[in-house]
């Protein structure tokens, strides 16, 4: 398969959308709706909150291109569920420890443990539920996509679309705790769907989509002060946000050159998945010892500041990691 040169560059891109995410998600309610800085942050959260379907469209671009047999999917579905169950419980223990300040004893390692196992996520691990629904679907998706049919394609797509961004606007619901989280099977599907068909004007269409869709959910999101209803991802503002953006990147893939730089980024996109790990442990410890606060952002320069210290210190943590691991 054809190596997707644009496709590391938007996995740097979209990491670091989740880092700055999580670094103003704490400031965000901490100013009234009348200020600039609760406006800004609004502005720039609709662009960030992208990063997870965009996640999903990328997978779905690379997985339901290949061939993958049922023992490779079992033990891929294994990998994430004891990544899953470590770093869930590194989390929930940092949680208790420093955040909840609960006594460290035997019950309690118990019950994380417990509350890992059964696939009880805290913070960013929710996305491993993502995985875990993508992956198994992908045996289903294949057997339709073997069909070699546009109609077949399509007939799924919108089976998909209807069932999980349409329904819950009638049957709202169906879609409590975390069923919402099958609207991601339409987002990966879609990922197949973008790359295989090119429609007439569609960089145009997608481009209106993305302004109406941004100026409905900035309006929308404003309206409602600190109630972020409208990033909901089965609504298709985010849909049509998160495609343009996506396919934006895509469409300079013939653009990419070869050399130092490109290599370089394709290096680093391998670290996405270990950054998105172990980034929310930075976050958290910088916080905690007082070198950032990411409660208040009276100086918006210092957003940049701190992506920079947190996605270097999590390249280094990762890179030492795994140095540690290869070398026992």
């Amino acid at each position: 398969m054809k190596e997707k040169k644009s496709i590391y560059i938007l996995k740097i891109v979209c990491i670091l959308f989740v880092i700055i995410m999580h670094l103003i998600s704490k400031a965000m309610i901490n100013y009234p709706i009348s200020s600039f800085t609760f406006k800004f942050l609004v502005g720039i959260d609709i662009i960030l909150k992208t990063s997870v379907p965009i996640f999903v469209l990328i997978s779905g671009n690379l997985n339901l291109e290949k061939n993958h047999t049922i023992k490779e999917l079992i033990l891929k579905i294994l990998k994430y569920y004891l990544f899953f169950i470590i770093f869930n419980s590194i989390y929930k223990l940092f949680d208790a420890l420093f955040v909840l300040n609960i006594k460290l004893d035997f019950s309690l390692l118990k019950q994380i443990l417990v509350d890992s196992l059964l696939l009880k996520s805290i913070y960013q691990m929710w996305y491993f539920h993502i995985i875990f629904i993508t992956y198994i679907s992908i045996p289903i998706f294949k057997y339709f996509i073997d069909k070699k049919s546009k109609v077949i394609d399509f007939i799924i797509l919108g089976i998909l679309v209807f069932l999980f961004q349409i329904l819950p606007w009638i049957v709202p619901v169906f879609y409590k705790n975390y069923t919402y989280l099958l609207v991601f099977l339409t987002y990966f599907y879609l990922g197949y769907i973008l790359n295989k068909y090119r429609f007439k004007y569609d960089r145009f269409i997608y481009f209106i989509l993305f302004l109406i869709s941004y100026i409905f959910t900035y309006k929308k999101t404003i309206i409602l002060d600190h109630d972020y209803y409208y990033f909901n991802f089965t609504f298709f503002n985010i849909s049509f946000i998160s495609i343009f953006i996506y396919n934006l990147f895509l469409r300079f893939e013939e653009k990419i050159k070869d050399g130092k730089i490109f290599n370089f980024i394709k290096k680093l996109s391998k670290y996405t998945f270990s950054v998105f790990l172990i980034h929310g442990l930075i976050i958290g410890f910088l916080s905690k010892f007082n070198i950032i606060n990411i409660y208040y952002y009276n100086n918006y320069f210092y957003i940049l500041i701190y992506l920079i210290l947190v996605y270097s210190m999590s390249i280094i943590s990762v890179a030492v990691i795994k140095y540690v691991v290869k070398n026992l």
